[in-house]
């Protein structure tokens, strides 16, 4: 697991499931349902919708037409992480 996820994860109280769904949006930040719900379903994920529900009922998680995308502020928390990152790099 790399930086990002982990300093985002670390802060919030999930379970395995949510965990691994919010990591898979950490990761691809805005993605069509139908393309979610099956690479989520291949990561073990036996009902993504249900998993994807609760995050956008806890915020974490946004529903567009047509796709999900990770929450404004935590999109910008990961942005910002890995811009420090890259700098830090020197990339």
């Amino acid at each position: 697991m790399d930086y990002v996820k982990l300093s985002i994860l670390m802060e919030l109280d999930l379970d395995e499931d949510e965990r691994k769904v919010l990591s898979y949006f950490i990761k691809n930040v805005s993605v069509g349902e139908i393309i979610a719900e099956k690479e989520l379903r291949l990561e073990g994920i036996s009902d993504p919708r249900k998993v994807i529900r609760k995050l956008i009922d806890r915020g974490l998680i946004e529903h567009g037409e047509g796709c999900y995308n990770l929450a404004k502020d935590l999109r910008e928390k990961v942005f910002k992480i890995r811009r420090k990152r890259r700098k830090v790099l020197g990339l």
